[in-house]
């Protein structure tokens, strides 16, 4: 059976409408945030964008049949966080927020503080702690005191998916940059693409948009068919998609120079939004210690799981 990464075509019009909805409703979520003072303030007024998604039917589709949603799939969502991320992290990752959970308000949840983040800056990202919660026997998932086994699940899903949001970051970084080479001179006579430097940086930031891009479809397809690299995959989509986010927006900028410094541009707001993305999730420091190095070190660990080839 050949490897193939073509997406079906219900996948490719998947990734059409998400693209289209983007672009027509997500690109509004910056001007009705960007001037409130308060992140209560800014989470609130992405309430609007955050309906549409749902009239869309985009969160149905987080949500697996057998609870009365129409998931489909990991890899479908990697198609749609591409597109969403790609315009806008505030509204999307809220959405994507639900892998880890969908609990309505409950008595004995207390927010300490909200945090004023550097990058997404619209989403919420509050400190609380929890109070004399009671959960009804009915409500309760998996196993008692089973509650680590069934977070590292749920974060084993969401790391892929780390991966693709830098992919979308780098994407909207490398669309702006590309755009900006081919038609700025900077003072010379013909566009700075025409310069090497300038190639050779736009040639490296494409390569590794895509290495990251089917290193995440990889491990979201490995998810959605139980392969045994899964759980591997899925932690090196994250690492790997974040970190290379960050370099590569920082190597865009430089293509670009001092006026990428300047918010009216978007590639410092880019840049302040992939630098979240090696620090949740776990962080990735803490993916290395705690979940890959732990693998590595398994005696039954072999090196070509991941790949399928053992």
């Amino acid at each position: 059976m050949p490897i193939d990464f073509t997406l079906t075509p219900e996948q490719r019009e998947l990734q059409q409408s998400a693209r289209q909805f983007a672009r027509s409703v997500l690109t509004g979520v910056a001007e009705a945030t960007r001037h409130l003072p308060t992140p209560a303030e800014r989470f609130a007024a992405t309430r609007p964008f955050y309906e549409q998604v749902i009239r869309g039917g985009f969160l149905r589709r987080l949500i697996p049949v057998a609870f009365g949603g129409e998931g489909t799939g990991m890899l479908d969502m990697a198609v749609v966080a591409e597109e969403f991320q790609s315009v806008d992290v505030n509204v999307s990752l809220t959405m994507f927020g639900a892998l880890l959970g969908l609990p309505r308000p409950a008595n004995g949840i207390v927010v300490e503080r909200l945090s004023d983040s550097m990058g997404h800056r619209a989403h919420l990202t509050p400190r609380f702690r929890i109070e004399n919660v009671r959960v009804p026997k009915e409500n309760v998932l998996g196993r008692i005191g089973g509650g680590l086994e069934l977070v590292e699940a749920s974060f084993a899903r969401t790391a892929a998916l780390v991966g693709v949001f830098g992919v979308a970051l780098m994407r909207a970084a490398f669309d702006f940059a590309l755009n900006f080479a081919r038609t700025e001179h900077r003072g010379g006579i013909a566009p700075i693409i025409e310069h090497q430097a300038v190639g050779y940086a736009l040639a490296d930031a494409k390569t590794a948009i895509e290495a990251a891009r089917y290193l995440s479809w990889k491990a979201c397809h490995a998810i959605d068919t139980q392969a045994p690299g899964a759980f591997e995959l899925s932690l090196q989509s994250k690492i790997f998609g974040s970190e290379t986010a960050v370099k590569v927006i920082t190597d865009l900028m430089r293509v670009v120079g001092i006026d990428s410094y300047d918010h009216q541009l978007p590639l410092a707001g880019l840049l302040q939004d992939a630098m979240a993305f090696p620090l949740f999730d776990g962080g990735n420091m803490g993916v290395r210690r705690r979940q890959l190095h732990t693998l590595l070190k398994n005696p039954d660990y072999h090196p070509l799981t991941a790949s399928g080839a053992n």
